[in-house]
């Protein structure tokens, strides 16, 4: 039987969250906006960017036209410095080399920008084989919609029930559980405990290890 797993990135298996926001700071400032601490992008992110500039102006709504224009400052300047901070979490590189060698089909869904999604796998995770490597595209709802999630189980011939989902944040068990995908929740992420088994975890792993113990009888 195939074994497949999906991986989140942000907050998965790649630490972005610094990067993330030094370039929403320059966004904002640029456009005469206050800077956000950073651990408060734990929130902001894993909607695209749209919504993380829609999150951010939460309790000041801005223009659609503003909030574009802070798009466009953002993916310029993080096209530039994605790679300042960004690192793969600890036991990551482990849990990966784990499931290739035990013979998993890999691959990761994103609600970052394609091109990012692209761009961060080729830098960070060349080393391991992705089936396929998706963020937001052009016609293709994101996450939760479980559209693109169910497009890798077809294209791996695969049915989603034998498919794992591991992600960091409620959106990722949703997407799970509307593919009917095994959700498990990476509590070494951007969220916690309480919102991942709110939202439909059917396990919980602290670290990468914890996912290793999970999977290594399938």
């Amino acid at each position: 039987m195939e074994k497949v797993i999906i991986f989140d990135l942000d907050g998965t298996l790649l630490d972005t969250l610094e990067d993330i926001a030094i370039s929403a700071n320059f966004a904002l400032t640029q456009l005469g906006f206050e800077p956000q601490e950073t651990q408060k992008y734990r929130y902001f992110v894993g909607e695209g960017v749209f919504k993380l500039f829609e999150n951010i102006f939460a309790s000041q709504p801005q223009s659609t036209e503003t909030i574009q224009k802070a798009v466009t400052l953002f993916e310029s300047h993080y096209a530039k410095q994605f790679n300042q901070n960004t690192k793969l979490y600890e036991g990551v590189s482990k849990l990966l080399t784990f499931l290739q060698t035990r013979g998993f089909k890999m691959a990761i869904l994103s609600n970052k920008p394609d091109s990012f999604t692209k761009m961060c796998a080729v830098k960070y995770l060349r080393q391991w084989h992705f089936e396929r490597v998706f963020g937001i595209r052009e016609g293709v709802p994101r996450k939760p919609d479980p559209s693109a999630a169910l497009e890798i189980c077809e294209s791996l011939h695969v049915k989603p029930e034998v498919c794992y989902y591991l992600g960091d944040t409620m959106i990722d068990m949703q997407t799970a559980n509307r593919a009917g995908m095994m959700a498990i929740g990476a509590l070494w992420g951007f969220r916690d405990e309480d919102e991942l088994l709110a939202h439909g975890a059917k396990q919980i792993a602290k670290t990468p290890s914890e996912v290793i113990k999970l999977l290594a009888e399938v």
